[in-house]
């Protein structure tokens, strides 16, 4: 018995497991290429079309021609339908939780991120992950992380839901242990972006005392940095096991 979720008609199903997706090196920048993610899978209407059409007329229309960037997002915007009742276990646990630091309408963030951190994070590797979750802002990204990358929450609210779906073999080693392989060095991440919010809210207050400076007539100026291009870099991905699903032996019988 298959997962409903993982019935996808994409010619390219096997990509997702099978190692064949080499990205050397894309021509959009991490504040370009997550949020492009987070679009293609917001703008999905599957009732209307499938993964490959809309992948298709989506690089098309918004003339996405660099071909690591074409096959990512359609990495991304398969594997979160193919995983759709994993996501929206992560989703319901996370929003529970934190509804009140987390907006309802940023959830095609979180699916993203969601997907690439339990399920591709290795191949992804750690370095590019943390370079995406700089690019966005830093309260949204800091709440999910430190949900997820947490052992407590993983076994306490992903747990039991994941063992509806899988053999618990997979949910253990496949899931669980695979993200919590990443908890230091997201717990660094954290940390980092923790300064970041206090550099930000230090620049802030000086940008807006050099604007009272320059409105009493005491001058005062201000510097931006610019964003580097992205070069994500992805190894051969690594293969996860299909995982068994729970049978209903009532449902089968009948």
């Amino acid at each position: 018995v298959r997962d409903a979720s993982m019935q996808d008609t994409s010619s390219q199903a096997g990509t997702v497991r099978s190692g064949a997706i080499a990205h050397t090196g894309g021509g959009l920048k991490p504040t370009e290429l997550l949020p492009a993610c987070i679009d293609i899978l917001h703008t999905f209407e599957p009732a209307k079309t499938t993964v490959d059409s809309h992948h298709r007329e989506y690089v098309k229309r918004h003339r996405i021609q660099d071909a690591t960037d074409v096959k990512f997002l359609h990495q991304v915007l398969y594997g979160c339908q193919r995983y759709k009742k994993l996501l929206k276990v992560f989703l319901s646990s996370f929003y529970f939780n934190h509804s009140a630091e987390a907006a309802r309408s940023d959830q095609p963030l979180y699916t993203v991120l969601a997907y690439l951190a339990i399920l591709r994070l290795e191949e992804l590797t750690f370095p590019n992950f943390k370079r995406l979750v700089l690019s966005q802002d830093f309260v949204k990204t800091r709440v999910f992380l430190k949900f997820l990358f947490n052992e407590d929450n993983l076994n306490k609210w992903l747990k039991e839901g994941w063992l509806t779906l899988y053999e618990p073999h997979f949910v253990q080693t496949e899931l669980i242990d695979e993200v919590l392989r990443f908890e230091p060095q997201v717990r660094e991440l954290v940390e980092e972006l923790d300064r970041r919010q206090a550099i930000g809210e230090a620049k802030k207050a000086a940008e807006a005392e050099a604007a009272a400076a320059l409105a009493e007539g005491r001058g005062g100026t201000g510097k931006h940095t610019v964003p580097e291009p992205f070069n994500l870099t992805l190894p051969a991905p690594r293969l996860l096991p299909e995982p068994q699903e729970v049978v209903d032996l009532n449902a089968v019988a009948h």
